[in-house]
């Protein structure tokens, strides 16, 4: 039996990016001490300023701390690209993210918001490297081909120990059009436990909302005006039916009109507000 939901709405214009944060409150969730493939979900990216949102799609609870790296993934090895016990943060980027509080189904966090829910961080020597000098960091997303993998791992060099996958994002290009075995800073495969079939690794494939070898950026989001996305709103939708939607390139938008200017804030308020009226319709059909 869950409690009562609170949900809270920040929309923040700071440097010309817009940050929203939903978080849900006051319930009883799932106590397991981990967070699992189909629990959360990368539904954000933005590769000029380097932030990305996640979704959760499960009660997640106090205490998970969930990592981020856009190192990817060599199925040959077994292991993150650059992963070295003298290297935390390999041959990328590593970013931590603690949960604070429990966070209820359909809260969205970005990377660049900041509450006393969570803790993201992004500075200071990742521990356990042997005379390594790795420190934590925002993901510097490659504008024309780049991985993001949700994982959990050991406090001890996470990167080199993951213990366990939790979603996998590609974003391409037509010369990088899928996931492949990780051979340098734009490639990267499926970990273990994650799968295209599963919904839970998401190569975006719709390439008019990609950056291109010509230094062009992009940041595209979850439409929420999309006629699948709006279905799910109105029935609520299991986690099932969310990565299934979130895995189709039909139902993303690009966020900014130009990523030299602020954000439009009409569009933007409305997809946003779409989200939270969506995800508040969800709870109450749980």
């Amino acid at each position: 039996m869950e409690g009562s939901l609170f949900m809270k709405s920040l929309i923040n214009l700071h440097s010309g990016a817009l940050f929203f944060i939903i978080w849900g409150g006051c319930f009883l969730g799932k106590t397991e001490a981990a967070v699992n493939a189909s629990d959360l979900a990368i539904v954000g990216f933005d590769d000029y300023r380097d932030t990305i949102s996640v979704m959760a799609l499960n009660n997640l609870s106090a205490g998970e701390v969930i990592y981020f790296t856009n190192n990817g993934w060599s199925s040959s090895q077994g292991a993150f690209n650059g992963a070295d016990p003298s290297q935390g943060a390999g041959n990328e980027s590593l970013l931590k993210l603690t949960l604070n509080q429990s966070v209820t189904t359909g809260s969205v966090i970005a990377s660049n918001a900041t509450s006393s829910a969570w803790t993201w961080t992004n500075s200071g020597l990742i521990p356990g490297q042997v005379d390594g000098t790795g420190v934590f960091s925002d993901l510097a997303l490659d504008y024309e081909s780049d991985q993001v993998y949700a994982f959990q791992g050991s406090a001890s060099n996470p990167l080199l120990n993951p213990t366990h996958f939790i979603y996998a994002l590609h974003n391409g290009s037509a010369d990088y059009p899928g996931f492949s075995d990780s051979a340098d800073s734009l490639t990267g495969d499926i970990p273990p436990g994650l799968s295209e079939a599963a919904k839970t690794a998401f190569a975006q494939t719709n390439f008019s909302l990609h950056g291109d070898a010509d230094g062009n950026h992009s940041a595209w989001a979850l439409n929420m005006n999309s006629p699948a996305i709006q279905q799910l709103q109105v029935s609520g939708g299991s986690s099932a039916q969310w990565l299934n939607a979130i895995a189709n390139s039909d139902n993303w938008a690009p966020v900014l009109s130009s990523l030299d200017a602020a954000p439009e804030p009409t569009k933007m308020l409305l997809l946003l507000l779409g989200l939270a009226a969506g995800l508040s319709r969800r709870r109450r059909h749980r």
